[in-house]
This record gives structure tokens, sequence and C-alpha cells, in this order.
């Protein structure tokens, strides 16, 4: 776990189950990840964006598409 996620573990089990409804999507391959694996948080967010990373499938770097599913 990273820090904010220890961190945010601490305050509430909620923030995990949130973050775990938050999904990471490539444009490329369309593999589908949440972002809690990934090791980020999001809590009490709304809206989607797209974030610049690296796909954990299909290793090439592209805006990635977070979306609440």
């Amino acid at each position: 776990m990273t820090f904010f996620q220890r961190l945010f573990s601490w305050i509430g089990p909620s923030v995990e189950a949130e973050s775990r409804e938050w999904i990471v999507e490539c444009p490329k391959c369309r593999f589908e990840d949440n972002v809690w694996e990934r090791g980020g948080v999001r809590y009490k967010a709304y809206g989607s964006k797209r974030v610049g990373g690296r796909c954990r499938s299909c290793g090439e770097f592209s805006m990635l598409k977070v979306y609440k599913r």
C-alpha cells in the first residue's frame, strides 16, 4: 500500500471501497483496472478525467481514462 492508501484506510474502510469503484481504462488495448489496485485513491470525487500513465497490460504510455463504474 502507498502512504496515501494507508492514511485513508486508517480514516475508514469506505475510502477503499469507493476507490475500487473507479476504473482506469487504456484507450489502446481497453484493459481495465481499478484505481485502488494501481496505488491511487479517489474519494468523494465525481466526473471522469484522463491521466497520463503506463498500461499494465500492453505497457504503452497513453492518456488513461478514469471513470466511475
